[in-house]
């Protein structure tokens, strides 16, 4: 599993990942590792370090050295939104991104990618308005509520 890019940016799936990562390191009572993490989320330890490489980067997680080196939360759980993690992670709109893209060769392409960029403007504002509505320790509540 590669850490696929397009512009800085990263794919869907490292995103859910990264969320994921997050939500057990908010509840963990210990330093993780990088291979703790992936084991429990069932990924390759190198693309989890990537991942949590860029939140470390954004100071989301913090990273420890040393032979009992890993990674912990950097700030608490309940200030970290989703929309933290999707701007640490430089995520795109890959709709918006495709529309406009499209519009190249298009005869009116000016006007058409106008209108789209517009458009993806817009739906990237209304996906950065949920996701901070949504923190990470929402998230591990609802995740482990039934095992509490």
């Amino acid at each position: 599993m590669h850490l696929k890019k397009k512009n800085n940016t990263v794919t869907p799936s490292a995103f859910g990942l990264a969320i994921q990562g997050l939500v057990l390191l908010s509840i963990s009572d210990k330093v993780l590792s990088s291979k703790e993490i992936a084991s429990m989320m069932k990924s390759g330890t190198t693309f989890m370090r990537r991942v949590i490489g860029q939140l470390v980067r954004a100071n989301l997680v913090e990273a420890r050295e040393g032979r009992d080196g890993g990674y912990l939360l950097a700030k608490p759980a309940s200030s970290i939104t989703v929309a933290d993690v999707y701007r640490a992670l430089q995520m795109y709109n890959p709709l918006g991104s495709g529309m406009v893209d499209s519009t190249l060769d298009c005869e009116r392409g000016a006007s058409v990618r106008n209108l789209f960029q517009e458009l993806s403007s817009q739906v990237e504002e209304s996906t950065l308005h949920v996701f901070k509505q949504y923190t990470i320790e929402q998230i591990a509540a609802e995740v482990f509520k039934n095992e509490v």
